[in-house]
């Protein structure tokens, strides 16, 4: 089954859109999932349109209903406000890739939509010089992370089958050292199934190695990628086995021959077909069944992966004095001072050995290479048994993932022959019924002395704080910095031990401006209750949710920025980590970083999943919009990376 549109869908769909949507305007954009966005388009032949986005899946214009519309998230916001309005003036597939790019110019700016269609693919906005706006999700690419204000970097292509001249087809086939239609998929910009199709056109078996062939037979290679590559014809079809949907294409191939066909008048059509009829069945689907297919397949590309790992692994091994070769020549460049970015543009437009064993290479000695027609990952700062070693451990945690699929799977097969509901979901649903404090509309944590320490969340939250929960006998902490919260620790009467006080500084300097600021620490101050006042001094005003701490005050200097979040006895907590941390399981420490607050919240979320196995619990005491709740104003990461 079909996942995801093919190079030659690509440039199909580019044909169609320029000569449906070429010339007219962009409307509003909606988001309906984290891979799914609708645009509206005003058609200059048509009208109003919907065309519909799936990062790492497909484009067209869709006919079915669009959901109903929320509040839009970052991503459609800003398409809304660099695109709505402005007039499609081009619509380009980058290089044969499986990358479309619609230029859109309002006011004077032309600004491009690229959306990406390979696997893990995103949508990305850019500006006139092709820098990055903003991005459907977060992007890594040979090993830097992708961020808005960056020039967008295209994937590195292959070899084109449209325009690749003979030597150069000849010189690949006989380095190649597989098949001819591995050798064609790997090195050339095609699928598997149009490299069948290539050995089809060309009447050379495909699994004749590839070295092998005869000038004879590459010339027929030559002249089917031709054939293949730039033939035209459009007749959109999806492809039936045995009445079930296979493939759906822009126009025949002869690898189906024979098999039953439906057409369609648009591509647009057939697409909608044949993806929007397969989501509706997964829909469908019985939960559990669900369920069980997906744990299965993960057990499976679990325990192929491992065993690919394992392979590659020895495979270091068995090429032992190449992979050593190789890695000598880059330590020997890196000796006289070069870089690693330095030492693959040189490699890279030479033509040397190295320039074909070497398929790219980051700032960090990271390389893609294809040795004896292997293709493998190395690290050049590594040594031989270093690098397979890294294989090896892969292959060690992928067990260890395996083994944790089957025994998710397990249970989820006992609990459909039972047909019983988890226990866990009973834990859920006692939850929903608790009632919450009345502190839990404010930011809040519970010391590790037990004292309650609350803080304003905006100006009304401050406002509630000093006119109702404010008593003489509390201490009040504030930060110089604007936008600080109120913050507040419920003395009770007791003496406040220093442990509770350095945490609610840690606590009033995570919550204010600083933490936007992308500093690691900062300062505050603390006064009794019955110093803090709303009275200005005589000229002054104080705007709703300031105040004014008079008299002697106790400063906390450099105090760190830091938070953590996590689970405790059904709820989600948050707070100074060393209040946090000893009493949640899941845990999570945030710090400053680049990452809104949605889509940290989501990795936080996920995080929490791989160790809470009940999904609806999970989602009852620590949903994504919960955990926003914690988040303090600004960028944020998981510390170390996580």
């Amino acid at each position: 089954m079909k996942k995801a549109m093919s190079n030659v869908d690509v440039a199909a769909m580019v044909a169609e859109l320029r000569d449906r949507i070429l010339g007219g305007f962009m409307g509003k954009a909606y988001q309906q999932s984290s891979d799914k966005i609708w645009l509206s388009v005003q058609s200059p032949a048509e009208g109003r349109l919907d065309l519909l986005l799936v990062a790492g899946k497909r484009v067209n214009i869709t006919h079915a209903a669009r959901p109903a519309s929320k509040t839009p998230p970052q991503f459609p916001t800003m398409l809304r406000s660099r695109l709505s309005g402005g007039r499609i003036v081009d619509i380009q597939q980058y290089d044969l890739d499986r990358v479309l790019e619609i230029a859109v110019e309002r006011s004077g700016e032309r600004n491009y939509l690229v959306i990406e269609l390979f696997p893990k693919g995103s949508m990305v906005l850019l500006d006139g010089s092709r820098k990055i706006l903003s991005m459907l999700r977060k992007m890594v690419y040979r090993g830097s992370k992708m961020a808005a204000g960056e020039e967008y970097l295209y994937h590195p292509g292959q070899l084109d089958p449209r325009t690749i001249s003979l030597p150069d087809l000849a010189a690949w086939l006989a380095a190649a050292g597989q098949d001819l239609v591995r050798s064609l998929v790997r090195g050339l910009n095609m699928g598997g199934t149009y490299g069948e199709e290539v050995c089809l056109v060309a009447g050379v078996p495909k699994n004749r190695p590839a070295a092998e062939l005869t000038p004879e037979e590459i010339a027929s290679v030559h002249q089917a990628l031709r054939t293949v590559f730039l033939d035209e014809t459009l007749d959109p079809h999806i492809v039936l086995q045995n009445g079930e949907p296979l493939d759906v294409l822009s126009r025949p191939l002869r690898v189906y021959e024979g098999l039953e066909q439906k057409h369609y008048a648009t591509f647009s059509e057939a697409l909608d077909a044949f993806f929007v009829e397969k989501e509706v069945e997964d829909v469908r689907q019985n939960p559990l069944d669900h369920r069980i297919e997906l744990q299965r397949k993960a057990v499976l590309e679990f325990e192929a992966e491992e065993k690919a790992n394992i392979s590659k692994g020895e495979l270091v091994y068995q090429m032992y004095g190449s992979v050593e070769q190789l890695l000598q020549i880059i330590a020997k460049a890196k000796e006289k001072g070069f870089s690693y970015n330095q030492i693959w543009e040189k490699i890279s437009c030479s033509g040397l050995p190295q320039a074909k064993m070497i398929l790219s290479m980051d700032g960090q000695g990271e390389m893609r290479t294809m040795l004896e027609g292997a293709e493998l990952d190395l690290n050049a700062g590594l040594t031989v048994p270093q690098n397979a070693q890294r294989y090896y451990e892969k292959a060690k945690e992928l067990a260890r993932k395996a083994s944790g699929a089957r025994g998710a799977l397990a249970i989820t097969e006992e609990l459909r022959a039972s047909k019983a509901a988890p226990r866990k979901t009973r834990t859920c649903q006692a939850y929903r019924r608790r009632k919450p404090k009345w502190y839990e509309r404010f930011r809040w944590f519970y010391s590790s002395d037990r004292f309650l320490v609350i803080g304003g969340r905006d100006a009304d939250s401050n406002e509630e704080i000093y006119t109702k929960y404010l008593e003489k006998r509390d201490l009040a902490m504030h930060t110089d910095a604007p936008g600080a919260p109120l913050t507040v620790i419920k003395s009770e009467g007791e003496e406040v031990p220093e442990s509770t006080l350095a945490e609610a500084a840690q606590f009033a300097v995570s919550y204010s401006s600083l933490w936007k600021s992308g500093l690691v620490a900062g300062d505050c101050y603390m006064g009794k209750g019955d110093q803090v006042t709303k009275t200005p001094e005589h000229g002054e005003f104080l705007k709703k949710g300031a105040f004014v701490i008079r008299g002697e005050r106790r400063y906390f200097k450099d105090t760190p920025l830091g938070i953590a979040i996590g689970i405790s006895e059904g709820i989600l907590i948050g707070g100074p980590i060393s209040a946090i941390k000893p009493n949640a399981e899941p845990v999570v420490e945030v710090e400053p970083g680049e990452y809104n607050a949605e889509d940290l919240a989501k990795r936080i979320y996920r995080q929490f999943a791989e160790k809470v196995e009940d999904r609806a619990y999970l989602k009852a005491v620590s949903s994504v919009d919960q955990i926003i709740q914690f988040l303090p104003p600004g960028g944020s990461n998981v510390k170390g990376g996580g």
